[in-house]
């Protein structure tokens, strides 16, 4: 007989293999001192794992993990508590401020003021330009999809209407997957 398997030794150690087989293997752990080494190792091995202590799970484990998969969101009165001592600290600065600097609140204000108007004077040219790329932009996308309208439309006097039905269930069906992935996507994206 050839040397033992690794399933075969722990099937010889679990009692599981019939008796015809059982006899051969102990006649060959008689012969083979490589098997019956091996042999043993698997028995301390087995022996050991079933001597641990069983894992319990912390009560709170569950929770554990579900919080660090989707974490808490902050409630919404968190969120205007932050508000609201921000404005406050914003409120002492510019007291603080003025008592600082030595001027009266009316001058500080007015002096803001002017700090204001200066920023919409010098900035509101690259808004203007800004918005003007942007509606640039928009009348670009409006004409590349019309010709692409037109193109489509050229089309369907070339294609037969059964080959047009099955265009536009395929990509029906890509568009409802596209969704459907993207949608998945920003779920996932929300969860983590």
């Amino acid at each position: 007989m050839k040397c033992l398997s690794i399933e075969q030794i722990y099937l010889f150690i679990e009692k599981e293999l019939p008796l015809s087989e059982n006899k051969k293997i102990e006649e060959h752990l008689a012969t083979c001192r490589k098997c019956k080494n091996a042999l043993e190792e698997r028995r301390h091995l087995l022996q050991a794992s079933e001597n641990l202590p069983l894992w319990q799970t912390p009560p709170d484990f569950t929770q554990q993990v579900m919080a660090k998969i989707f974490p808490i969101r902050v409630p919404l009165s968190a969120w205007l508590t932050a508000a609201y001592a921000g404005f406050g600290s914003i409120i002492l600065a510019i007291f603080i401020l003025v008592l600082v600097i030595g001027q009266n609140f009316s001058s500080l204000l007015t002096s803001l003021n002017h700090s204001l108007w200066n920023f919409v004077r010098n900035f509101s040219p690259a808004f203007v330009k800004l918005f003007k790329v942007a509606s640039l932009f928009v009348k670009t996308l409006q004409q590349f999809f019309e010709y692409i309208i037109k193109a489509f439309a050229s089309l369907t006097t070339i294609i037969n209407p059964q080959v047009q039905i099955i265009i536009i269930t395929i990509t029906i069906i890509l568009i409802a997957f596209s969704i459907y992935g993207i949608k998945r996507k920003i779920l996932i994206g929300e969860k983590a």
